[in-house]
C-alpha cells in the first residue's frame, strides 16, 4: 500500500536540517545546497533494500507543491 502525504503538508525543513547538521555534520550551507535526492541518499543506510526512493513522479509532485520562489530567500 502506497503511503500518501496529505496535500499542503509543509516540508519538515527544521527536522531535516537538524538531522543533517547533528547526525551528518553538514553545515547549514551544505544542507541548503543539497537536493532532495542527496538528502534521501544521506539519510538512508547503504544497502537498505527496503528503503523508499524518490521517483520522478514524486519529485515532480514535490516541486509543484513547493515551488522555488525567487523573491523569497531560504533561511
Amino acid at each position: 500500500m502506497k503511503h500518501e502525504q496529505p496535500e499542503n503538508q509543509p516540508v519538515p525543513w527544521y527536522d531535516l536540517m537538524h538531522k543533517a547538521c547533528r547526525e551528518l555534520g553538514w553545515s547549514p550551507h551544505t544542507f541548503w545546497q543539497s537536493t532532495l535526492v542527496e538528502l534521501e541518499m544521506a539519510f538512508i543506510p547503504p544497502g537498505n533494500r527496503n528503503a523508499r526512493t524518490i521517483t520522478r513522479g514524486v519529485l515532480e509532485e514535490l516541486v509543484s507543491q513547493f515551488p522555488d520562489n525567487e523573491d523569497q530567500q531560504t533561511p
